[in-house]
């Protein structure tokens, strides 16, 4: 039992060594899952929504498969010897993460404050910014949401 321990611990070590480059994404991508879910969890909270484990664990298994994918990602441009392209792709998957999570924590912490109150409307000009101002700027984004939008109305 004690072989299957340190085998077990050996293996993660040397996959944490060589997902070093990336550290500081992942860590980012860990702040990011955790203030979505403290923030939606106050949100539901304070509309007088009751805890749901559901909503909990899909956010738990969303973040998983996103850690398998930038991961992933990154261990197969490593052994391709193309790093520097690896670490751009994760890069971009990054920001991609931060603008869709983003929206939902500033449109959840909206939810949390007083209708009105100072921090109310900075949050709502930083939800307004963040999810219509920055679309317009990235073309394949504006494009996409368009796209979405559109299957979104006709799947209803």
């Amino acid at each position: 039992m004690d072989n299957v321990r340190l085998f077990v611990a050996s293996l993660f070590a040397n996959l944490a060594l060589l997902l070093c480059p990336i550290k500081n994404d992942i860590f980012g991508l860990i702040l990011l899952f955790v203030l979505n879910f403290v923030i939606g969890l106050f949100a539901d909270l304070s509309n007088g929504r009751e805890w749901s484990f559901k909503k909990a664990f899909r956010l738990f298994r969303d973040a998983a498969v996103y850690f398998v994918m930038v991961s992933s990602i990154y261990l197969l441009g490593h052994l391709k010897g193309e790093e520097g392209v690896a670490v751009q792709c994760v890069s971009f998957m990054i920001y991609v993460a931060i603008y869709f999570y983003g929206t939902n924590i500033l449109r959840n912490a909206r939810m949390i404050t007083q209708y009105g109150s100072t921090l109310f409307r900075i949050l709502d000009f930083l939800y307004y910014v963040f999810s219509l101002r920055i679309v317009e700027r990235f073309d394949y984004l504006k494009g996409y949401v368009g796209e979405y939008e559109k299957r979104d109305k006709n799947c209803l």
